[in-house]
């Protein structure tokens, strides 16, 4: 699987760099995710205690080494309450404001999905869906680019 790799800054300053497997495999291409999802996700964040907005992205590295850090990326880390499972999503915003999920991650939930393509795409759409309609489901941090917040 192809390897993304995110840099964040967490705090005072230290770094923790993040792998996420690229999402082209499981979509045969990149999921489009609408803009109503974005606009849902700031609801959240703005409601919701347990969803958190960070300006700590670095550096973004593609699987081909190239650094992408000047697009605006979202990272999710989310984590379902319930279950203590995990899931990471990188997304790259468009345009026209509707985002590609581009990445997933950790490795644990990636090869889950690697093994049945047809079940991978429902339930990651399915999550993607549950992360803005069910907000005590799970803690959610969402990291943009540092640059994002000098503007």
């Amino acid at each position: 699987m192809n390897t993304w790799k995110i840099t964040i800054e967490i705090e005072n300053g230290k770094q923790e760099e993040i792998e996420l497997y690229d999402a082209k495999a499981y979509f045969e291409g990149y999921l489009k995710i609408k803009r109503s999802f974005f606009n849902r996700l700031i609801k959240a964040i703005k409601i919701a205690k347990n969803y958190a907005l960070k300006h700590a992205i670095e550096e973004v590295l593609s699987p081909d080494k190239e650094e992408w850090i000047l697009n605006p990326w979202i990272l999710l880390i989310v984590k379902d309450i319930e279950k203590e499972m995990p899931f990471w999503f990188l997304i790259k915003r468009e345009l026209d404001l509707s985002g590609l999920l581009v990445a997933i991650g950790p490795k644990s939930f990636a090869e889950f999905n690697n093994q049945n393509f047809s079940d991978a795409k429902r339930d990651i759409k399915r999550i993607i869906n549950f992360i803005v309609s069910y907000l005590n489901k799970f803690n959610c941090t969402i990291f943009i680019p540092k640059f994002l917040s000098k503007l």
